[in-house]
């Protein structure tokens, strides 16, 4: 790999780490890690006084999420592709998974206010999965760019 794809790759790479850092920001910041937060996002709270979220809503936040979340998810396992085949087998696992918990993450506001309150509970674990997951596939990303520099300077 030519060492410009390199340096591409790792500004990638911290970009990335920046994103899903400032998306667990946010979420904890507007919605919370409870059960009872997310579903006061969601469902509204009369003692807060926050109404309820509409489709349409949702709908407004959904679609920038799914282009933005699958481009991630795309980018980051095309770049995988310059790394050994181990490492690409483990890649494509993990990038589905990321693929099935960024909708289940964003669909799933939908179902909460649609009274399926089981899904409050797959918003939280999706959102979490949905971090570690795209973490551990930068982690993928790293260790295979960092490998090639340092078999490219011996």
């Amino acid at each position: 790999m030519h060492q410009s794809y390199r340096f591409a790759i790792a500004y990638f790479i911290l970009f990335g780490a920046l994103l899903l850092a400032s998306g667990m920001v946010l979420f904890f910041s507007k919605i919370g890690f409870s059960y009872e937060a997310v579903e006061s996002y969601y469902l509204g709270n009369e003692a807060l006084f926050t109404s309820p979220k509409s489709s349409y809503g949702l709908l407004e936040v959904a679609l920038p999420h799914l282009g933005s979340m699958g481009l991630f998810i795309m980018v980051t396992g095309h770049f995988l592709l310059f790394s050994t085949k181990q490492k690409k087998h483990h890649a494509i696992k993990i990038v589905i998974a990321l693929f099935i918990v960024a909708l289940l993450d964003i669909f799933s506001g939908f179902l909460i206010v649609e009274g399926w309150t089981l899904f409050i509970w797959i918003k939280l674990l999706s959102f979490i999965f949905l971090q570690l997951l795209g973490l551990y596939l930068l982690w993928l990303l790293f260790i295979s760019v960092w490998q090639g520099i340092v078999a490219h300077k011996n």
